[in-house]
């Protein structure tokens, strides 16, 4: 994976209460294939439970961010392309939010009618307290939030 992960020199482990920042990962330049994405997901689970949320809306926000690079995956690119992933913990806002940009261009697939297709914005959207999608001349900008719990 070429990414670059910028966490502060602490290790993500135990779950925090959301009081204290947690410092951002930033992976850039991640390749947009299928096997890159269970290992980001992990990684943004583990990470939003140090920055505080529970357990299910850290399910909540993997599901979601896992659905938004599977996008890149699938729809980006008509040869490799690469994605960024970003998870930023807003402390004084009691929320963190995730965004996942492609430098691609809307590649639609062939579904044949397939009833289980086309439901991925749906569900981010559901899964998030806040989901906006930005697509532009430049790639796709896929911005998704969460609020901490109080203290």
């Amino acid at each position: 994976m070429m990414a670059s992960e910028e966490n502060g020199g602490r290790a993500l482990g135990a779950a925090g209460d959301g009081s204290a920042p947690v410092p951002a990962l930033r992976y850039r330049m991640v390749s947009a294939s299928p096997g890159e994405l269970p290992a980001l997901r992990d990684e943004l689970a583990r990470w939003s439970r140090c920055a505080g949320l529970g357990r299910d809306a850290a399910e909540a926000l993997a599901l979601a961010c896992y659905e938004a690079m599977a996008n890149v995956v699938e729809h980006a690119y008509a040869r490799p392309g690469a994605m960024d992933v970003e998870a930023v913990h807003f402390a004084d806002e009691r929320r963190v939010q995730v965004t996942v940009t492609d430098r691609g261009s809307w590649e639609p697939l062939d579904w044949d009618g397939d009833v289980d297709r086309g439901r991925g914005l749906p569900l981010i959207r559901h899964l998030a307290d806040e989901a906006v999608v930005a697509p532009g001349d430049t790639g796709t900008v896929v911005t998704m939030s969460w609020s901490t719990p109080d203290v």
